[in-house]
């Protein structure tokens, strides 16, 4: 098996050197004939077709590729294209390989054989089996379109190929939104692409507000009312806290009354008890409930009246904006409470 592969390279190898011999020859001789170029660029195009050979027998494709395209460039004809795609198929480049290959069977510079035009022939359809043809039409046609972040080369009929894999596609144009698209390309296809962008949504402008200029003590209607609806709660507030205390100290005076009648029945205990063994204790928790009744009225009351001053200086018109605001400021002590007004 490894001799029959063997000699099938050796054949492969030989037909290659024996194509590319042909086409070295062939080229020189119609040089001369049709184009008479100098000896230097003959010189340069022999040398680029036999290096060219070298290299594609020792299937060094890419170099061959190369070489092939600077043999072309000094004299263009159809047996360096169909060269060029011969390579180009050999590197899986097939859009490559069908674009030299259709340009060498319609070139008249050195036109092709009937054999190379066969087999030049095959070799297209061959490429094409892996390359998709697109037509790309994008409103607004002005759009700009890359494909794998490149402009794409399109064909002399406003088609675009594309080798068999994945592609992505963008299209876009100044003031509308960028749309992309993912090409799965399966090659022998032709394929209709129609794309509408759509404009960037207009963002309204705002007016230019104009600003006022407000002294530092100037305050806003709006932060007039806030804090004047603020004061109103905390006088509610104190309201509130006084009622409690007030609670607070009905129910200390209640445990003062009973501890003062268990008191006094301790003293002078009725006809028939014997003698009362907790005095003390009903003493001391007397003397609480006496502390524990004023201290609530006391707080009590002090803090309805704080309620009462808050609520009056919340009722007053807010001052004029140049006009500096005064503030009530109370504390409460053990022995009463004091209020300070600053202006």
């Amino acid at each position: 098996m490894n001799r029959v592969t063997t000699i099938l390279r050796a054949r492969c190898g030989l037909r290659a050197r024996l194509l590319m011999a042909f086409v070295i020859a062939a080229s020189a001789g119609v040089v001369r004939a049709e184009e008479a170029l100098s000896p230097d660029a003959d010189a340069k195009y022999r040398s680029s077709l036999k290096e060219a050979l070298a290299e594609y027998d020792a299937s060094h494709f890419e170099e061959a590729r190369i070489l092939f395209r600077r043999a072309h460039e000094i004299y263009p004809n159809a047996r360096t294209l169909r060269s060029i795609g011969m390579a180009s198929f050999e590197l899986r480049d097939y859009v490559a390989a069908v674009r030299a290959l259709s340009a060498a069977l319609v070139e008249s510079r050195k036109p092709l054989s009937l054999d190379q035009r066969t087999h030049a022939q095959g070799l297209l359809d061959r490429s094409r089996m892996f390359v998709d043809v697109y037509t790309i039409k994008v409103t607004p046609a002005d759009a700009r379109i890359l494909i794998d972040g490149r402009v794409p080369e399109s064909e002399p009929d406003g088609t675009v190929l594309l080798g068999f894999g994945t592609h992505n596609l963008e299209a876009s144009k100044a003031g509308f939104l960028v749309r992309t698209l993912v090409l799965n390309v399966r090659g022998g296809e032709h394929k209709d692409l129609a794309m509408t962008l759509e404009r960037k949504p207009v963002v309204a402008s705002q007016p230019a507000s104009s600003t006022l200029t407000q002294s530092p003590q100037a305050q806003p209607p709006a932060e007039a009312a806030s804090e004047s609806a603020g004061d109103g709660h905390w006088g509610a507030g104190w309201f509130f806290a006084a009622g409690g205390a007030a609670l607070a100290a009905g129910g200390a005076g209640a445990l003062w009354l009973f501890q003062n009648k268990e008191l006094s029945r301790c003293r002078t205990p009725p006809p028939g008890n014997g003698p009362c063994n907790n005095e003390s204790t009903i003493l001391g928790l007397r003397n609480v409930a006496v502390g524990a009744t004023v201290a609530t009225g006391v707080g009590a009351v002090t803090l309805a009246v704080i309620g009462i001053l808050n609520r009056d200086s919340s009722s007053v018109s807010s001052p004029a904006p140049s006009t500096q605001q005064s503030s009530l400021s109370c504390a409460v002590y053990v022995s009463g409470f004091l209020c300070a007004r600053t202006f």
